[in-house]
């Protein structure tokens, strides 16, 4: 069983998944809400897993409340299973399994350097830049140059090599990175709403 990865550190991480579209949130939601139960009640210590994934009650509400969503392999998952989890039968083995896994934690990460940018000029300011780029290193000297579209993808971009007169590339700390996402990420869930709303 795998767990689903915590973003503990830095719980508005850049590299976490956001999703503005609400009807894709509540998707996911019910999938999280989903699965069999691990733990009684509502709370920190009850989790879920639909026979692969296992991932903690508050995950249902961050995607909900603030489009946070588990990394891109639980939710490719999720897309394959078209949002329904599956519910593995309850019993002893399945939970001592889930609090296994549990304990012993998510697969490590991978050893990236990853340095995040944003792109202003004179009308705009870090906080509220034009756009946002990434630079990924890896172990063996791979780099991977990408920006974050309307869609909250990382996509490849030629930004760096091509960068405007008028414009700036800044770098920028992952906490002030994940804050211009978060911001994003509120701005065009509530665009999406006021579409439904008026449609």
């Amino acid at each position: 069983m795998r767990v689903a990865r915590l973003y503990a550190a830095v719980r508005n991480a850049p590299e976490r998944p956001r999703i503005a579209d609400p009807e894709r949130r509540r998707r996911i939601a019910d999938y999280l809400a989903g699965g069999t139960t691990i733990g009684h009640g509502h709370g920190p210590a009850v989790l879920h897993t639909d026979g692969l994934w296992l991932w903690p009650e508050r995950f249902v509400a961050e995607v909900l409340d603030d489009g946070l969503a588990p990394e891109p392999e639980l939710l490719a998952r999720m897309q394959a299973h078209s949002y329904r989890s599956p519910a593995p039968e309850p019993g002893d083995r399945l939970t001592d399994d889930a609090l296994r896994a549990w304990r012993g934690g998510p697969p490590r990460e991978p050893r990236l350097l990853i340095t995040y940018f944003v792109r202003v000029d004179e009308e705009t300011t870090p906080e509220r830049p034009l756009s946002l780029l990434r630079r990924t290193v890896t172990p063996a000297g791979g780099v991977t140059e990408e920006a974050i579209w309307r869609d909250l993808q990382w996509h490849p971009t030629n930004a760096f090599a091509s960068q405007r007169i008028d414009d700036e590339l800044r770098e920028v700390e992952p906490a002030q990175a994940a804050a211009v996402l978060d911001r994003w990420c509120a701005a065009w869930h509530a665009e999406a709403l006021r579409r439904t709303a008026t449609a």
